[in-house]
């Protein structure tokens, strides 16, 4: 299917998206289900099948939006120095109360 910019596929897709991004955080992978992105996104379930397939194929397309954030990479001067400021990010990542779910469901899904 040919998608394009703007109109109903892609509020339709953002919407779907931001649901399940919202329901890993608070169910995790194990919890997030078709129906429960469907019902919070307010696009019908045979919609979310049609296009995703599954719970796996919703996890693929959230992933998407993590590619496009950015990504601060530490120059300290020091290899040693800017591995440690990335371990850093990583675990202060996980210890968000909003991000640190979701991480940890894209991990577990991985």
């Amino acid at each position: 299917m040919e998608q394009r910019p703007g109109g109903r596929s892609a509020r339709v897709r953002d919407a779907v998206r931001q649901a399940t991004l919202a329901e890993l955080a608070e169910h995790g992978y194990g919890g997030l289900t078709v129906e429960n992105v469907a019902i919070r996104s307010g696009v019908h379930k045979t919609t979310v099948y049609r296009r995703w397939g599954n719970v796996e194929g919703l996890i693929a397309d959230a992933l998407e939006l993590a590619r496009e954030e950015p990504w601060p990479m530490p120059d300290t001067g020091s290899f040693q120095e800017d591995l440690r400021e990335i371990v850093r990010l990583v675990q202060s990542g996980f210890a968000d109360p909003v991000a640190g779910p979701v991480s940890a469901a894209f991990v577990t899904a991985a």
